[in-house]
């Protein structure tokens, strides 16, 4: 791995041959575009070889058959990208090490290739996926083309989570925190939009004033404006102690300025994300025409009625907050209905630490399953020893005896429920996830 000042002095225009080890993500594919726009030849090698974006690299001749292999580290390749590190046991990554080959991570690649754009970066807790899209769909309706973006799913409607266009000068960031990656990912924002600074990813950050500290740090670099609502839980002590030269936004300040925006969304999470784009349009003083914004993958995205009449959604929740929200979204959409809830807890750890959060965050529900517990890869296998599914399942019925919670087993078995002629039109149902829970949504029976 290169060190920071050999990242800051490497010229990735001057290299003939980069290695990705994985290309299908929006951040990979969108640096792998722009290397191969300035004439740098790329190559990649990905496990997943069936989806559509790496058939399209398969026929741009990009992608490697296969999953990963040392050949692929040929001895004309000078600089090789690792998803978030080097992997251990990885071929490529230990041929890498062999050869002696430079290597930098896709957040790091995109930190070099982002300093070449007006960056607006969306950071926070929460919020980050929707905020980007709906920057992205100002710039969009502003300058009638797509601007260059990188965000966490896919935009409804561009059915896109990347694009790269070299005529815009804006490049719009979901920066994520964890492990401080936003700092490598963005690290000279134009625009900084902070969403919200509550505590997560406690499986690295280690109290609040930790996960402040990152948030200070990436408020420092940035050289323009920092588009935020003082009136959020730790935004002040973020931008107290950080070091930042930049323009102030504060949306409540501006908040009657646009108070007639909506940007086709419900929930009062989603009129605070529409403010904070709102924001970033008073600092590009452009008009927010984002009233025909159609939302986005897995974001209270709608999927269809069951053949028994129950509407089904697909949200990404995944925090205690990020639930809350989206069941308060569902009980102003179906005020009369009752709420299914069937959530798959993301992460042994974050189910472990944030149990008493979570017992809370339930209010809207009405009925609530949980099939089981997903671990990301990132997960260790001691953080597994935590929790269980059914004991967390125990807890929240503890704390929550008035409703219906039922430890489901499997996908399997809660589609059996949901596809039972009990869930008509009188109940809504809502599958919420950041793992894979949305497999699920083969077993259910929908028209």
């Amino acid at each position: 791995m290169l060190t920071r000042e050999e990242i800051n002095n490497l010229d990735i225009l001057s290299l003939h041959n980069v290695h990705f080890i994985g290309i299908t993500s929006g951040f990979n594919s969108f640096c792998a575009n722009y290397l191969m726009s300035k004439g740098v030849k790329v190559t990649a090698s990905e496990i997943k070889q069936d989806s559509p974006e790496a058939k399209e690299w398969i026929e741009k001749g990009v992608l490697y058959a296969g999953g990963h292999d040392a050949k692929y580290i040929t001895d004309d390749v000078e600089l090789v990208v690792y998803p978030n590190g080097p992997i251990p046991g990885n071929p490529e990554c230990e041929a890498t090490d062999a050869k002696g080959i430079s290597a930098i991570t896709i957040a790091q690649m995109t930190g070099i290739i982002s300093k070449n754009f007006k960056v607006i970066a969306i950071a926070g807790t929460h919020g980050k996926t929707t905020t980007s899209s709906l920057v992205v769909w100002l710039l969009y309706k502003q300058f009638g083309v797509l601007p260059n973006f990188i965000i966490g799913d896919n935009i409804l409607g561009i059915n896109k989570s990347w694009n790269y266009n070299p005529e815009i000068e804006y490049l719009v960031i979901e920066a994520c925190e964890y492990k401080r990656q936003f700092l490598d990912r963005a690290p000279t924002p134009f625009i900084s939009v902070l969403t919200n600074v509550e505590l997560d990813h406690t499986d690295y950050y280690k109290s609040q004033e930790d996960y402040n500290s990152a948030f200070s740090e990436f408020i420092s670099n940035t050289s323009k404006y920092v588009v935020l609502d003082s009136r959020g839980i730790n935004i002040n002590n973020v931008i107290d102690s950080s070091n930042t030269n930049a323009s102030i936004i504060d949306i409540q300040a501006i908040e009657n300025e646009y108070i007639n925006v909506r940007g086709n969304l419900m929930g009062n999470h989603n009129k605070e994300n529409v403010l904070r784009a709102c924001g970033v349009a008073k600092a590009l003083n452009i008009v927010p025409n984002i009233e025909d914004f159609p939302g986005v993958a897995s974001r209270f995205e709608y999927k269809g009625d069951t053949i028994n009449g129950m509407p089904v959604y697909l949200d990404y929740a995944h925090n205690p907050k990020k639930i809350m929200s989206c069941l308060q979204e569902a009980k102003e959409m179906y005020p009369e209905k009752k709420i299914v809830f069937v959530w798959q807890p993301h992460s042994f750890e974050r189910t472990y630490s944030f149990q008493d959060e979570f017992a809370n965050s339930l209010d809207n529900a009405d009925i609530i399953f949980i099939p089981n517990i997903f671990a990301p890869t990132r997960e260790q296998d001691q953080f597994k020893d935590l929790i269980t599914a059914e004991s967390f399942v125990t807890y929240l019925r503890q704390k929550n005896s008035e409703k219906e919670i039922t430890f489901t087993k499997d996908f399997e078995s809660t589609a059996v429920i949901l596809n039972d002629a009990k869930y008509n039109d009188n109940y809504v149902c809502v599958l919420a996830s950041a793992g894979n829970l949305k497999d699920m949504l083969t077993l259910i029976k929908l028209k």
